[in-house]
């Protein structure tokens, strides 16, 4: 830990640039100098100048896949003229393992690029979401982080607390995910941690661009709010920006991101705009039957998979111990109950059981794969045996 602060604090320094390299492509598989067989993926806006320093997003990808992860971040690169970097090597594995992967990546870059000091950020997806936030958390030399798909490790020292990096969490509904990311919003809310969430339309895996660029519009907003005086032109755009992305969820009948990008909103301009009219908007929306059948719907799904993941958990556990005595009745029936699950708004049930299987199969899989030379032959039929109920062909 102690390494990952000397690097930050040595090389955030104007240094040679890179005078080789495309602008405006993803660049795969570029070495990291004096560290054997390991490589990042780099994307240099159309605006990079070798002759000004820039502003970098650290992209942490669970499966290694360094041009995977840049993706979603080349329209939010072009509108703020960030590096992207991505890591070839680091993926899901030991914290200590991957640290050691991003500090040689951190002396690569911070020795070859002029990097600006309070514009370096961190992102990552599922397991590269919990690493980008210990990285920050560690090292406290970030401006934000962007937590794809996931929260914190569960170490108190891995997770936002006194640190000065903003954080936004950027989840889709059906994401296995979701409710964590809920949680850790009501969480870092009750310490007054500046965050936000932006949930959307998706699944457990990278978000488009654009949902993305909506993430590093708000870390924008955040340093734009540090300026003195305020920049009111830009955060006067800010504004309309983020009001006419209201007004799309209003016209498109979405109560609960409507409620979510309101309280967005007031909370982030509160003192520089008059934001009454919003807060009795937010007010009577908050007392409107239709939003409260919604939330009444969301809270009761996520209640439910409280129970069965719980339950699901329990059971699996216990199975893989004695696999032989697996009850395969007990599992189809549980699915099957799962699949008939009741409540009042069908949506917000199809979310949650999405969500549950896919947590299942996930969960699963991954042993799979991290015990494959380890496991037994019956624990290694009795996996292939769930994951076929899970995901009949």
């Amino acid at each position: 830990m102690r390494s990952f602060l000397w690097v930050l604090c040595i090389f955030v320094l104007p240094m040679q640039g890179q005078n080789q390299l495309e602008i405006g492509k993803v660049i795969d598989s570029i070495p990291v100098k004096d560290s054997p067989n390991e490589y990042f993926a780099l994307y240099l806006p159309t605006t990079y100048s070798t002759e000004k320093s820039s502003s970098i997003i650290f992209v942490f990808e669970p499966a290694a896949r360094g041009a995977i992860g840049v993706g979603p971040f080349i329209s939010s690169a072009e509108k703020y003229g960030h590096i992207v970097v991505c890591s070839n090597n680091s993926r899901n594995a030991p914290y200590d393992r991957n640290f050691a992967i991003a500090n040689n990546l951190f002396g690569h870059v911070f020795a070859n690029f002029s990097i600006i000091d309070g514009e370096i950020y961190a992102a990552g997806l599922s397991g590269g979401s919990r690493l980008a936030a210990a990285v920050a958390s560690i090292t406290d030399k970030f401006a934000g982080v962007v937590g794809c798909g996931a929260g914190f490790s569960g170490l108190n020292e891995h997770q936002p607390s006194a640190q000065g990096y903003a954080y936004v969490g950027l989840c889709g509904d059906r994401d296995m995910n979701y409710r964590e990311m809920v949680e850790n919003k009501s969480y870092l809310n009750l310490i007054k941690y500046n965050n936000t969430l932006i949930t959307f339309d998706g699944e457990h895996r990278w978000p488009p661009e654009t949902q993305m660029l909506r993430a590093f519009d708000w870390l924008h907003l955040q340093k734009l709010k540090t300026q003195s005086p305020l920049p009111k032109e830009e955060l006067l755009k800010a504004y309309q920006r983020d009001y006419e992305l209201l007004s799309q969820f209003r016209t498109n009948k979405q109560l609960l991101y409507e409620a979510e990008q309101l309280e967005r909103i007031i909370k982030d301009y509160k003192g520089m705009f008059q934001l009454d009219s919003l807060s009795q908007q937010y007010k009577a929306l908050v007392k409107s039957k239709p939003l409260k059948l919604k939330l009444e719907a969301l809270d009761n799904a996520l209640e439910q998979e409280r129970k069965w993941v719980s339950k699901f958990d329990t059971q699996l556990l216990k199975d893989l111990a004695n696999p032989e005595k697996t009850n395969w009745n007990w599992w189809k029936k549980e699915l099957e109950k799962l699949d008939k699950s009741k409540g009042k708004d069908e949506r917000e049930l199809k979310k949650m059981i999405y969500r549950i299987r896919f947590d299942l199969f996930v969960r699963v899989f991954s042993r799979k794969n991290a015990l494959i030379h380890d496991q037994s032959d019956a624990q290694s039929n009795w996996i292939d045996t769930l994951l076929d109920l899970l995901n009949p062909s």
